[in-house]
């Protein structure tokens, strides 16, 4: 067999439609039309799909909201009435239910003033009096980036305060 035997069927140009042999040999080739066999369709469906995880698995996983996770803080914790301890575990809480962010976790770990230099770090205090004098404090020198870090600290602990009130 020669290799243009081969590639003469490849070669040779389509007909228009309007010239093509409604009964010619490609349709002869192919064999007689028949409808499509419901046997056919069936073996696509006996396709089995994965058994689904039993429900006592203990790999299931739960995901709350970023608001679910404020109030869930606001039901353990008051930002008014809150101790250095408590706030650095509201910020672990907040930052594992991915609330908040490795920046903001760091800033509340911190505290205002970047860092406590208190006798009792188990006394509670006002948490949001104290940020807002923070503020207050970063506004009176031009310090924007203490601006900024003071108004985020402040917005996320008046989430939780405000998610307090209506618990």
């Amino acid at each position: 067999m020669r290799l243009t035997d081969i590639l003469a069927p490849l070669q040779r140009k389509p007909l228009p439609a309007a010239e093509a042999p409604i009964d010619g040999p490609a349709l002869q080739r192919s064999g007689p039309m028949t409808r499509s066999i419901p046997a056919a369709r069936g073996a696509l469906t006996l396709e089995r799909l994965p058994d689904p995880p039993p429900l006592d698995a203990p790999e299931d996983v739960v995901e709350i909201s970023r608001e679910a996770s404020f109030v869930l803080a606001a039901a353990r914790y008051d930002p008014h009435r809150m101790s250095p301890i408590e706030l650095q575990e509201m910020a672990g809480d907040l930052r594992s239910a991915g609330a908040i962010g490795a920046a903001d976790y760091a800033l509340l770990m911190r505290g205002p003033g970047g860092g406590y230099q208190m006798d009792d770090p188990d006394s509670p205090r006002d948490q949001i009096a104290d940020w807002q004098l923070s503020l207050s404090e970063s506004m009176n020198r031009p310090d924007l980036r203490a601006v900024g870090a003071n108004t985020r600290a402040l917005n996320i602990l008046g989430r939780v305060a405000a998610a307090r009130d209506q618990v």
